[in-house]
């Protein structure tokens, strides 16, 4: 999967809005994230940064989103990029005006956490047409990593629901079997069993993404699943459900 970061343009008029979702998505790994609080702001930044992908509120002063969204078809210099609609009420109406125009996607608000997620993995693309299988977080605390009876502690720096990240500058080879002790919430440990997949040597932008070895996860249990989906989703968004004065993002189902 190439490394390079994926741009996200944000279009509302409310800054809490903007706030929560830049700080929810830069936990999920899109560090380059472009906030517009209106359609013209928004019409302006495009031409100029060209985003992978925009979400798009329908309901704004000044010019609203499908007004926008027309804009953005009708120039042939943007009309490719991916367009989700963000919307508080689904208004059948209004869908179906976005859809004929040529949105990727709809998204309500509160945003919900996986529909964000498979929203997103469904039209960001990456190199090779590879994209994204699983919700993820930053993830920095110690793993301890058993390699051939021999254990030690690691620190990760991404969490996903098919794999994890950690920092190491002596890597194991590439289809090393390993066993990892990853801590969760209240003092307890899912043990699971992985493969290494990839090396990021010390070379290209090792301030993004330091040395190490990804690895994917291998046998996991329902439960295993379940686990893991459950804690990244409260890594990704506990904090700011606790915090935000208005429903912002909800950690759904």
């Amino acid at each position: 999967m190439s490394e390079r970061s994926k741009k996200i343009l944000i279009v509302d008029d409310s800054e809490t809005f903007l706030m929560y979702v830049a700080i929810l998505l830069r936990r999920m790994g899109y560090d380059k994230i472009i906030p517009a609080s209106n359609g013209l702001e928004a019409l302006k930044l495009l031409r100029i940064l060209m985003p992978d992908i925009v979400i798009l509120d329908i309901t704004m002063p000044q010019m609203d989103g499908v007004t926008v969204l027309r804009h953005i078809k009708g120039d042939e210099h943007t009309s490719k990029i991916p367009v989700i609609m963000a919307s508080v009420k689904s208004d059948r109406k209004s869908h179906e005006e976005c859809e004929r125009l040529g949105c990727s996607g709809y998204i309500t608000k509160p945003v919900r956490i996986t529909e964000l997620n498979d929203t997103l993995n469904q039209y960001i693309t990456y190199e090779g047409g590879k994209k994204r299988k699983f919700l993820r977080t930053t993830f920095e605390k110690k793993v301890a990593v058993t390699c051939n009876g021999v254990t030690n502690e690691h620190h990760a720096v991404s969490l996903s629901e098919g794999g994890i990240f950690i920092r190491r500058r002596d890597p194991f080879q590439v289809g090393t079997e390993i066993e990892l002790d990853i801590p969760l919430r209240d003092e307890r440990t899912l043990h699971v069993k992985g493969i290494v997949i990839y090396i990021k040597g010390i070379s290209g932008d090792i301030f993004r993404i330091p040395p190490g070895i990804a690895i994917t996860f291998k046998d996991l249990t329902s439960d295993d699943s379940a686990q893991l989906h459950s804690y990244i989703k409260e890594l990704l968004t506990g904090d700011i459900v606790a915090e935000q004065d208005e429903p912002i993002i909800t950690m759904d189902r």
